[in-house]
């Protein structure tokens, strides 16, 4: 798991980076330009390769799932 965490942890800032450019290039392009379009498909494009690491280190197991139910271990039943 430990393995996982930086490129995942850095992957998703450099997301926020080109959301927060694209964001910057339309406001200030005004309409003109097309920098705005290559920032949100560069920030698609990382996306879509976090997507594919994630799902590659589940199936691998690198990465161990959460499960949708809390352990009932240990607990006692109200009857």
């Amino acid at each position: 798991m430990e393995i996982m965490k930086l490129p995942v942890m850095i992957i998703m800032g450099l997301i926020v980076l080109s959301l927060a450019s694209g964001m910057f290039f339309l406001a200030k392009d005004d309409g003109s330009g097309d920098r705005v379009v290559k920032a949100l498909t560069f920030r698609i494009i990382l996306s879509l390769i976090l997507f594919a690491i994630l799902i590659l280190g589940a199936i691998f197991n690198v990465i161990e799932p959460n499960s949708l139910t809390p352990s009932i271990a240990g607990s006692t039943p109200t009857n």
